[in-house]
């Protein structure tokens, strides 16, 4: 049993090792006990420091905790107001982490820290386990819109601010890759002098090139220093995030501009072009680009492109749009018409690949010959019908029929895909024109109609239409014709079309017939006169004093009389 007099030797030994304990200091403790929550710390004191758990994920130093392990910490109150000493493992780190950054700050040394997530104006930085923050404006030598790729990437930093009052501190990436801009852009600098040849990866793409990282500096390959043939956008050959070669075309002096070239890396297919392609052979070829005037074809192992004017797509198909008949991708055979090689250019044909329809089209068929055959098409003007597999005809609207004076009705009456029989009206293999009637099938009914009949004679006609022009009428139920306000009445005060109906039927004179045009002219005027004139003839005349009233009733009286008769 310890006696009082041993007890209090040993307290007293015991607050002596203490005495150099006190707050705001840094001092090390042992690892006593881990829980999901706590790390108990021993700090040899008559309690033990509880550190939350989180202190040590923030550190970075979490994963590695184990009993027994010494660790540092800040001593933030001996006593709180429970009695029990207030510890921090964050802040130890921390004022350690500020120390060693000021002083890297004073000397204008770099620092390596860790991304860890987006800011409102910018990036968290974790450095020596204190956070630190990179403004937008110092992330990159240009303005950066995507920045996830920098998210959890380590970086180095130079150190622009440290306020410790405030807790804060600003870095820049900016100025790292700004030294590292120019130390490159001097070694591409002496590179250049000899057309030397980069290593780059590609950043991103324009629509009039590719960006390639070189290595801290960005170089431009245009699009038309991507590849020998057309393209349409630098993806058709590079990749996003893939490494090349490239050959540096020029670097400005007072810029930070690299060219660079990709094509330059192989041969140019013009030079030596009279081994690979001969004029007039057929070659096989892919479509890599459709334009309003034709097609671009790239010649299979040739890396040589060439033009397919729309003219020389099809021996048939004419003003059609080519992306009507072609696409993109298409494999197809061209042969070669022209080769310019001064101006690198390549004209190629389609159609002349294969035998031209129209060159014996006279001999297989004839003018007024009739053929059954198909509709094609159906357009505003007319309707198109299969001449031979490979030719189609027009058939005009106003060929449709005789009776339908525009062709407009006649249109609707037709359908794709119908079997009609046509008359050939022409064949031009110059103009590769086929033209179809079928109102020419059978004879004209205005020529049939008008074939017995004269000017001067008497017709019968229906009212089909009022206007202020006169009256339209049809004839036989199928000839129209208007007849004019003036010729509606002999007297002014009767030419008055309130007198006349829809659908009422008239007699009219033939005025005129024109049979080439396949007009003719009616007048009710001139039906009046000629009568007037019989009746004058008939039962009086002018010189006699009788006057049209006396004869229009002597007529009266005359036919009344043979009625009762």
């Amino acid at each position: 049993m310890i006696s009082n007099e041993e007890y209090n030797k040993l307290l007293e030994l015991q607050f002596d090792s203490k005495s150099n304990l006190s707050a705001n200091k840094i001092i090390s403790g042992t690892i006593l006990k881990i829980s999901d929550l706590q790390v108990t710390v021993d700090i040899g004191y008559k309690s033990e420091g509880q550190i939350p758990k989180e202190e040590f994920i923030n550190t970075g130093h979490s994963d590695d905790l184990k009993t027994g392990q010494k660790v540092e910490v800040f001593i933030e109150k001996l006593e709180d107001r429970e009695g029990n000493i207030k510890v921090s493992h964050e802040k130890a780190i921390k004022m350690k982490s500020w120390e060693k950054l000021q002083k890297i700050f004073d000397n204008k040394e770099r620092v390596k820290g860790f991304i860890v997530g987006k800011a409102k104006a910018g990036l968290y930085v974790k450095i020596m386990g204190t956070n630190a923050f990179l403004p937008l404006s110092q992330i990159d030598v240009r303005p950066v819109r995507d920045v996830s790729h920098l998210i959890k990437t380590e970086e180095t930093f130079e150190i622009l601010k440290m306020d410790y009052s405030k807790g804060n501190i600003v870095v820049s990436r900016k100025a790292i890759l700004e030294d590292k801009q120019k130390e490159i852009k001097k070694q591409i600098l002496e590179k250049s002098k000899s057309d030397s040849v980069v290593n780059g990866k590609v950043k991103t793409f324009t629509d009039y090139g590719a960006f390639v990282d070189l290595g801290g500096i960005d170089g431009l390959v245009h699009l038309s220093d991507i590849s020998w043939s057309r393209i349409g956008h630098p993806s058709d050959v590079l990749e996003i995030g893939k490494n090349y070669e490239f050959k540096i075309l020029k670097v400005s002096d007072d810029s930070d501009k690299i060219s660079l070239g990709y094509k330059q890396l192989k041969d140019d297919p013009w030079d030596n072009i009279e081994t690979k392609i001969n004029l007039d052979e057929i070659y096989d070829g892919k479509i890599t680009h459709i334009t309003d005037y034709g097609a671009f074809v790239q010649l299979s192992n040739k890396d040589l492109e060439g033009l397919v004017h729309s003219n020389d797509i099809s021996w048939t198909k004419k003003n059609i749009h080519p992306n009507k008949i072609l696409e993109v991708g298409f494999n197809i055979r061209v042969k070669i018409l022209e080769i310019d090689q001064e101006k690198k250019r390549i004209s190629l044909g389609i159609k002349q690949t294969e035998p031209n329809p129209w060159e014996n089209i006279l001999n297989e068929y004839k003018k007024d010959q009739i053929i059954e055959t198909e509709v094609k098409n159906i357009t505003e003007f007319g309707v198109f019908a299969k001449l031979n597999e490979n030719i189609d005809g027009l058939i005009h609207k106003n060929d449709l029929s005789w009776t339908d004076s525009n062709g407009d009705r006649s249109l609707k009456k037709y359908q794709k895909g119908e079997n009609i029989k046509v008359i050939i009206l022409e064949i031009d293999p110059e103009k590769e024109k086929v033209s179809f009637g079928i109102k020419q099938l059978s004879p004209d009914p205005f020529h049939e109609y008008f074939k017995n009949k004269s000017k001067g004679d008497i017709v019968s006609a229906t009212i089909t239409k009022i206007n202020n022009n006169g009256i339209e009428v049809e004839v036989d139920s199928f000839i129209e014709t208007t007849i004019r306000r003036k010729e509606l009445s002999k007297n002014k005060e009767e030419q008055n079309i309130s007198r006349y109906n829809e659908g009422q039927k008239i007699n009219a004179k033939i005025s005129s017939i024109d049979l080439t045009n396949r007009k003719f002219a009616l007048s009710i005027r001139q039906l009046e006169i000629d009568e007037e004139q019989s009746l004058l003839e008939k039962y009086g005349s002018k010189s006699s004093g009788s006057v049209l009233g006396d004869i229009l009733g002597k007529a009266l009286d005359e036919d009344k009389g043979s009625k009762e008769e």
